[in-house]
């Protein structure tokens, strides 16, 4: 852990910035000289834009996006072996994971968070060597850190629970980086009064679509401090959340329409509906989505599960074009379309792999858009309960559904759902629904294992049948997931010796080799 920030103010001054948005504008004219030493830094605005879109470009590192993808869905009911699927990862898929897995490593997400720390340190400085860098830029930039920084942590906690936390920059070796680890508790406490405190300062529009989209805005904080409430079960303020998103009139959203949204929100990219995306473009492509999702002509690590088999089948009704454009059978897989092609071709009832076309491999990464914040408060209403209360629900549900399913009368939903429970399942299934392959699906199981007080529903309910789709004994995968602790990943063997503070997951330190069981 150590050796990874090591120099950390040369990195700064030597990472490319930001791609695609230094296409649109010349936002980084002022970047610093390669040579360029810690003394000599943070002395003008231009050091602290630098130092910014350090922290936007570490996040288009293969590593961190790799972690983003198998945190979220490896251990889904969403997805299972592909063909060429490596070791580790069919581990993972079998849950057969233990700390030697270098899944567990968290190092590409504590270099953004280090990133941002440095940026959040020293960018105040600046106001007083540089006129030209005013409070209300420094507010903004210290707003877009912040943001990030926060996103990486509640990542991470959601990932590992209890985490190491920190705000201070490692800027070289002088200092060992022995943290011990804080409390989910107290982590989320810190992120939301953090975020609350720069919410007025994010910028509220840009005027390119793209900076609007591949940057930090006032949306994107609210956004996320939606998430974070809805993951700590304040659901009213959930809701207060998705509500200023949803009635601020600047910086539009707006769903795209049901005969395109597939092509321009996830291959186009920057859509009426996105809030915030991890930026990509040919000098720097989005290779973790075509490693594990495949392309034209490559192998993919991971495939979908068959939602048509026993047990699942009533999850997609034959009108839903989520089912048409986000996966396709091919050779014995259910090869995953979504991010890397689109159907062009949609004359044909039955969905071909010859329908598709495919990218270069620049497609962003939506971290948010509009149906999130639907069903984010969708699910937060749906646990407030009460008769407005869930009819509200399923009317933010009927959103996304009606878009997925033209050929339906729109409001199908409407007077289906009335019972607290029933509306509790629509909206859990149509979050997986809408956001199938989108890095999202682990954490919405186990949102709901930790509401319940146990994974075993959970388990018997969904994930076990896509174990049993691969072959595997149902009883010994129940004996590996039926525990509170197991939901959570193991913190690295590395990452232990290094820092010696660190205390293994109860669960990990129980079955050091959880696949002998």
């Amino acid at each position: 852990m150590r050796k990874q920030y090591k120099n950390i103010m040369v990195a700064l001054a030597l990472t490319s910035l930001m791609p695609s948005l230094t296409s649109c504008e010349d936002w980084f004219d002022n970047a610093p000289e390669s040579e360029m030493v810690f003394d000599d830094f943070w002395k003008k605005k231009g050091d602290v834009l630098s130092g910014i879109g350090s922290c936007y470009r570490a996040m288009n590192e293969e590593g961190f996006l790799k972690r983003l993808i198998v945190w979220g869905e490896v251990r889904s009911d969403n997805v299972i072996y592909g063909k060429s699927t490596d070791t580790e990862l069919s581990y993972m898929l079998e849950a057969n994971i233990n700390a030697d897995n270098s899944y567990s490593k968290w190092a590409d997400f504590y270099t953004v968070i280090n990133y941002c720390n440095t940026v959040i340190k020293y960018a105040p400085g600046v106001r007083s060597t540089d006129p030209d860098f005013s409070e209300t830029e420094l507010l903004q930039y210290l707003a877009e850190a912040k943001t990030i920084r926060a996103f990486c942590y509640f990542t991470l906690l959601k990932t590992f629970r209890d985490i190491p936390f920190t705000e201070e920059p490692y800027t070289d070796d002088s200092r060992p980086f022995q943290i011990v680890q804080s409390s989910e508790s107290d982590v989320l406490g810190y992120l939301v009064k953090d975020l609350r405190e720069i919410e007025d300062y994010a910028v509220d529009e840009y005027a390119s679509v793209a900076y609007n989209r591949g940057r930090i805005t006032r949306k994107a904080v609210w956004a996320l401090l939606a998430d974070i409430y809805l993951w700590m079960g304040k659901y009213d303020d959930c809701v207060t959340y998705c509500n200023k998103i949803l009635d601020t009139s600047s910086n539009p959203l707006s769903l795209e329409r049901a005969s395109s949204y597939f092509r321009t929100v996830f291959f186009t990219g920057n859509s009426d509906e996105s809030i915030w995306e991890i930026a990509f473009d040919n000098n720097t492509q989005n290779g973790a989505v075509r490693d594990f999702y495949g392309g034209s002509s490559t192998d993919a690590k991971l495939s979908s599960y068959d939602y048509s088999v026993s047990g699942t089948s009533d999850l997609f009704v034959v009108t839903d074009l989520r089912q048409k454009n986000a996966f396709v059978e091919k050779d014995g897989f259910f090869m995953i379309k979504k991010y890397i092609a689109y159907r062009s071709n949609t004359n044909n009832e039955t969905v071909r792999e010859s329908d598709f076309t495919y990218g270069d491999a620049t497609n962003n990464w939506i971290v948010y858009r509009l149906p999130d914040i639907y069903l984010m408060k969708a699910e937060a209403l749906a646990e407030l309960g009460g008769e407005a209360n869930l009819a509200e629900a399923v009317s933010m549900v009927s959103k996304t559904y009606d878009r997925a399913n033209p050929d339906l009368e729109p409001g199908t939903l409407i007077g289906q759902y009335s019972s607290q429970e029933q509306v509790r399942s629509l909206v859990f299934n149509e979050r997986q629904r809408e956001f199938l392959f989108e890095g999202k699906r682990y954490f919405d199981l186990v949102r709901r294992m930790r509401r319940e007080g146990t994974p075993t529903q959970v388990i018997t309910n969904y994930l076990i049948n896509k174990y049993v789709a691969m072959n595997l004994d149902r009883n010994t995968v129940m004996s590996k997931l039926n525990d509170v602790d197991a939901i959570y990943m193991p913190i690295n063997s590395e990452e232990l010796r290094v820092n010696t503070l660190l205390k293994q997951n109860r669960f990990y330190e129980i079955s050091s080799d959880i696949s002998k069981n």
